[in-house]
């Protein structure tokens, strides 16, 4: 008995569900890969730390150790989500078609938004947490404060790949609350340090807060 054109065409249909459900991770697997990618950039970053510490430790010139201190967290900040591609699959690229595509609320910034406010948040992250560091006498792996610092720059690159490149809303969305908690948290120990280098997060937590909302926002309207 010959299948009909219905037949065929259910079948295909069943294929191609079956196909997505298998390649769509568990939620297990799903948690798996943030932790592991965020436990990696924040093992590189307090090595790389821990050996700008060191040559920090050999210089005698106050300008020199402040100069060194805030080249070291520039190379953490602002190339920590290079570390990224190394632990997840260098295949996946952004699609830009993908999120234009994505039903947005009615408050949704520009896309050129996004840069230009990132750009001086990264700039006061990075004399925030030199200035930080240089009073806790360049500690890293002992110091929670810079640990939860590193961590939050781990999670931050961690969304960016869920959300855009694997295009998880919900995983993004989960991945930014813990991104914006641990942030907040960690404002809250430099402040235990140096009220001026807590004050210079600030403006990163309400953005980030901002970037949650819209990141709701999204995910609701299209889940």
């Amino acid at each position: 008995m010959r299948p009909t054109m219905s037949n065929v065409l259910q079948r295909s249909s069943a294929g191609s569900i079956l196909a997505a459900v298998q390649l769509d991770p568990t939620p297990a697997t799903k948690v798996l890969e943030v932790m592991s990618s965020s436990a990696f950039e924040v093992i590189v970053c307090l090595a790389v730390l821990r050996l700008c510490a060191i040559c920090i430790a050999r210089c005698y010139n106050a300008r020199t150790r402040a100069v060194l201190s805030l080249a070291s967290w520039l190379i953490i900040i602002q190339g920590s989500q290079r570390l990224q591609g190394i632990v997840q699959s260098s295949k996946e690229v952004l699609s830009p078609v993908w999120y234009a595509t994505l039903r947005k609320p009615v408050w949704n910034p520009p896309p050129w938004v996004f840069p230009v406010v990132w750009i001086p948040l990264k700039v006061m992250q990075v004399f925030s947490a030199s200035r930080l560091w240089a009073r806790l006498e360049y500690r890293t792996a002992t110091a929670p404060a810079i640990i939860l610092f590193v961590l939050h720059l781990a999670l931050g690159d961690v969304w960016n790949r869920q959300f855009f490149i694997k295009q998880r809303l919900l995983t993004g969305l989960l991945v930014i609350g813990c991104f914006w908690i641990v942030l907040t948290a960690s404002a809250l120990l430099f402040a235990a340090t140096s009220a001026f280098s807590a004050a210079l997060l600030v403006p990163s937590i309400v953005w980030v807060a901002i970037a949650s909302a819209l990141n709701l926002d999204v995910w609701w309207l299209n889940r």
